[in-house]
C-alpha cells in the first residue's frame, strides 16, 4: 500500500498529476493539473473522469482514452497515449475548447498485488499539434519545414521519455507528500489499519506512532464520536463521504481535549475485484478559519444587537451599493415589510423630488469612494415624508478596496421644522424690526409732546394753584373779620334783647342766631376744604417736577419702617400688617416710601367693621421687572369703581374717611414717574388687592417733571 502514487496529489510538481480509482472516480490531483485543465478541486473530487471531462462516446479521443483506461486495469501495466484530441469544457459553461494531449496511465497497486488506483500523467500538446499541422499545410515542403518536423519528433520523444521516468519522479513525489500543507493518510482493510500519513495529518492528530495500528487504537478518542461508524460506512458503501467543518476532539500532549474543525473527504479505494480495500483521507484543518467565522458571526449578532436597539435607522450595502441590510428600527419607522427594500427599492421609499438627486449623490460616492452626506424626504409609516440626513461610509481592506457601506439615516424634520420657523422669524423679526422703529420714532415723538404737555399742565397747576390761593386768603381773611363781628353782633344782640325785646323782630333773631352762624360756618368748612384742595394740587405740581434719585432700596426695611410710622393706626383698628417675602430695587426711595405708605394706609382705613383686619404684603421677582401685592381684608371695591379711584378728586363706596380724593391718584402719577403699573382687584364684602409692577432698576440718574 505504501506503492499507491498518492503524490500526484500534490502541488509541487510542474507536471499534471491525476489520481483515479479502478471506478474511473477522481481520488485527487495536483496544482498542474487544475490549471491545465482550467477546474477546481471541488469540481473534480469524487466525479467520473468521464462526468467531469464530458465528451462524445463515438468519437475518436471519447473511444482512445477509454480504452487506454481498460488496458491498465486489464492488463495492469502502464498505457500510452501519445497524441489524443479530446476537447475539454471552458470555465463558466463558455462551451469547449479543442486540445491535443500526449498521456500516460500507470497503474497502482497495494502489498497484496491488488490494482487500487491509476495515476495519469498528462502533457498538453495542442500547440505542438498545431505547429506540425501548419508546417504540413504551408507551402514550404523542405529547408524550415524539416527543421518543424524534426522540431516536432524531437518534442514527442521529450513525452515518451517523461513516461519513462514516472517511476523515478515516484520517491521525488514520496518526498513532496511528506510535505503537502494538507493532511493526507490512507487505511486499509475493515479495521481501518494506517498504511501511510504525511506530516500535516501526524501534526493535527498530534502523534507520530500510527502506521500500522487500527484507527481505535491510534486515535481512541474518535471512536465515541461517530468517526469508526463514518468509515464503515464508506468501507461498506463505497460511497465517498465529504465533510465540512467537522468538529473533532483531539487528546493534546499535555492530556487535555482540545477542538478541532476539520474540511476532509474519504475517499473508498477500490481493488481489481471492485471491492474497497482502504480509504483515502485528505482534508484541511480549519480550525482558526472556523474561529474566525464564529468571532465574525458573534460580533455581527453584537452588531445586529446594537444597530437594533438605537434609535439611528442603519443600513448596509454590498461594493457596489446593493442594499442588504436594514436594521429593525428601519422597518419600524417605515412600516414596509421586512427585505422590501433591499437592492434599488429604497429609493422608492423618497419624495418624488428628491429621488434623481439622491440617485445622483449615491453613484457618485459609489465611484469615487467619496462618503455619503444628504438631506432627503423619507416616507414615514403614517404616510407623512419627513425630512432625514442620509451618511454612508466605505470600508476598506488592507489594499484599500471598497469591502463594504454602512450608512445611517437621522430623523431631523422637526429641526428642518424648526429652522423653517426660525427663517420665517428672523424674516418677520427684520420686519418687526422696522415697524418697531418707525413706532418707537413715532413713540418717541408722542413722548416729547407728552413731555411737553406735561411740563404745561404742571406750570398750569402751578399757576391755577397760586391764582386760587391769593382770593382764598382774603376770603379766609374776611371770614375771620366777619367771625369777629359776629361776636360783637351777638354781644349786642343780647343787650337788646335784654332791655329792648320790642325792638329784635323774628327775622332778625332768625338771622342772628341761624343765619349768620350758619352762613360763617359754611364759608369756613368750604375754605378749609379749597384750601387742602389747592395744597394737594400743589404736592402733585411738586411731584411731578422733583427729580428722581435711583438708589438700593432693601424693600423688608422700608415695610418695616412703614409698619412703625403706622404702628397707632394698626393698635387703634386692630389690625395685622404681615409682610412677606419682598425682592429689592433700585429706584427713588421717597416716591417707593409714598407709594406703600399710601397703599398701607388706605387698607387700614377701609377695613370691614367687627372683622380683625390683615394686610399682607408679599413680592415676586420677574426677572427685569418686581411685582408687589398689598392685599387687605377690607370692605372691598365695586367692580365699576376700579378705574375711577385713581381719577383726582373720585373716591369709592361710603364717604365716612376723611380725604380728598387724590391719594390713589397720587400713588399712580409716582408709580407712572417710576415707569411701572399699578391695577386692583377686589370683591365688595372680601377685600382688595393692589397690584404694583416696577422696573427692578430704573437707569435714569435724574429726571425733571
Amino acid at each position: 500500500m505504501k506503492s499507491i502514487n498518492f503524490e500526484a496529489l500534490f502541488n509541487a510538481s510542474p507536471n499534471p498529476y491525476v489520481l483515479l480509482n479502478p471506478s474511473l472516480n477522481i481520488m485527487g490531483m495536483n496544482e498542474a493539473y487544475l490549471r491545465v485543465t482550467m477546474r477546481t478541486r471541488e469540481e473534480l473530487v469524487g466525479r467520473n473522469m468521464f462526468e467531469a471531462f464530458p465528451s462524445d462516446p463515438d468519437s475518436e479521443g471519447h473511444r482512445q482514452l477509454r480504452a487506454s483506461f481498460e488496458r491498465v486495469i486489464a492488463e495492469k501495466v502502464p498505457d500510452h497515449l501519445p497524441i489524443i484530441e479530446y476537447a475539454i469544457p471552458l470555465p463558466d459553461g463558455q462551451g469547449f475548447e479543442e486540445r491535443f494531449w500526449s498521456a500516460t496511465h500507470t497503474p497502482l497497486f497495494n502489498e497484496a498485488g491488488e490494482l487500487i488506483s491509476i495515476l495519469q500523467h498528462t502533457v498538453d500538446v495542442t500547440e505542438l499539434h498545431q505547429l506540425r499541422k501548419f508546417a504540413q499545410t504551408s507551402a514550404l515542403l523542405s529547408g524550415p519545414s524539416a527543421l518543424i518536423e524534426t522540431d516536432m519528433f524531437r518534442r514527442a520523444q521529450a513525452v515518451q521519455e517523461v513516461n519513462q521516468t514516472l517511476s523515478r519522479e515516484r520517491q521525488h513525489l514520496q518526498e513532496l507528500f511528506e510535505q503537502a500543507p494538507g493532511f493526507i493518510a490512507a487505511v486499509s482493510g475493515p479495521d481501518h489499519v494506517f498504511t501511510m500519513a504525511n506530516a500535516a495529518y501526524r501534526h493535527v492528530v498530534g502523534r507520530g506512532d500510527l502506521i500500522g495500528k487500527p484507527v481505535r487504537e491510534a486515535l481512541p478518542e474518535v471512536v465515541e464520536q461517530g468517526f469508526i461508524r463514518l468509515l464503515d460506512r464508506v468501507y461498506r458503501s463505497g460511497e465517498p463521504f465529504i465533510g465540512r467543518g467537522v468538529r473533532l476532539h483531539l487528546q493534546g500532549a499535555d492530556g487535555r481535549s482540545e477542538e478541532h474543525f476539520l474540511d476532509f473527504v474519504y475517499q473508498p479505494i477500490f481493488s481489481r475485484d471492485g471491492n474497497v480495500s482502504g480509504i483515502f483521507v485528505q482534508g484541511h484543518d480549519v480550525t482558526d478559519h472556523r474561529r474566525a467565522e464564529n468571532a465574525l458571526r458573534e460580533s455581527e449578532e453584537r452588531f445586529r444587537a446594537i444597530a437594533n436597539s438605537i434609535d439611528q435607522l442603519i443600513w448596509a450595502t454590498r461594493p457596489d451599493g446593493f442594499h442588504d441590510y436594514y436594521n429593525q428600527r428601519w422597518y419600524e419607522y417605515t412600516g414596509v415589510p421586512e427585505g422590501s427594500t433591499d437592492g434599488a427599492a429604497w429609493n422608492g421609499m423618497f419624495h418624488a423630488d428628491d429621488q434623481e438627486r439622491a440617485w445622483n449623490k449615491w453613484r457618485r460616492s459609489l465611484e469615487t469612494g467619496e462618503p455619503y452626506h444628504i438631506e432627503y424626504r423619507l416616507r414615514h409609516r403614517s404616510g407623512q415624508y419627513r425630512w432625514v440626513l442620509g451618511r454612508a461610509q466605505p470600508v476598506r481592506d488592507e489594499q484599500g478596496r471598497i469591502t463594504r457601506w454602512y450608512g445611517t439615516c437621522t430623523d431631523i424634520h422637526d429641526l428642518k421644522q424648526a429652522q423653517d420657523d426660525l427663517r420665517k422669524s428672523r424674516e418677520q423679526a427684520v420686519q418687526s424690526e422696522k415697524e418697531t422703529l418707525r413706532l418707537a420714532a413715532t413713540l418717541a415723538e408722542r413722548v416729547s409732546e407728552l413731555d411737553a404737555a406735561n411740563d404745561e399742565i404742571q406750570r398750569f397747576a402751578y399757576i391755577v394753584s397760586h391764582d386760587l390761593r391769593a382770593p382764598l386768603v382774603n376770603v379766609m381773611g374776611f371770614t375771620s373779620e366777619l367771625e369777629n363781628a359776629q361776636e360783637e353782633i351777638e354781644k349786642f344782640y343780647r343787650r337788646v334783647s335784654e332791655t329792648q325785646p320790642d325792638l329784635v323782630t323774628p327775622e332778625a333773631r332768625a338771622a342772628i342766631e341761624t343765619d349768620l352762624a350758619e352762613a360763617i360756618g359754611f364759608i369756613r368748612s368750604s375754605t378749609v376744604k379749597m384750601d387742602k384742595l389747592i395744597n394737594a394740587i400743589l404736592k402733585l405740581s411738586r411731584e411731578g417736577r422733583r427729580v428722581l434719585t435711583p438708589e438700593p432700596i432693601s424693600m423688608s426695611q422700608l415695610l418695616e419702617a412703614q409698619r412703625h410710622s403706622l404702628a397707632h393706626q394698626l393698635h387703634e383698628s386692630g389690625a395685622k400688617l404681615v409682610i412677606q417675602t419682598v425682592p429689592d430695587v433700585v429706584s427713588d426711595r421717597l416716591a417707593v416710601e409714598q407709594v406703600f405708605g399710601n397703599l398701607i394706609e388706605n387698607a387700614i382705613k377701609y377695613l370691614e367693621p367687627g372683622r380683625s383686619g390683615r394686610i399682607a404684603v408679599r413680592g415676586r421677582d420677574l426677572g427685569l421687572s418686581v411685582r408687589y401685592e398689598v392685599e387687605d381684608n377690607g370692605r372691598g371695591i365695586d367692580e365699576k369703581d376700579f378705574e375711577r379711584i385713581f381719577d383726582l378728586f373720585r373716591r369709592s363706596g361710603t364717604q365716612d374717611q376723611q380725604g380728598e380724593g387724590i391719594g390713589l391718584a397720587h400713588v399712580r402719577a409716582l408709580v407712572r414717574r417710576l415707569g411701572g403699573t399699578i391695577s386692583v382687584a377686589s370683591r365688595l364684602g372680601e377685600g382688595s388687592t393692589f397690584t404694583v409692577t416696577l422696573p427692578k432698576s430704573i437707569s435714569v440718574s435724574s429726571e425733571a417733571a
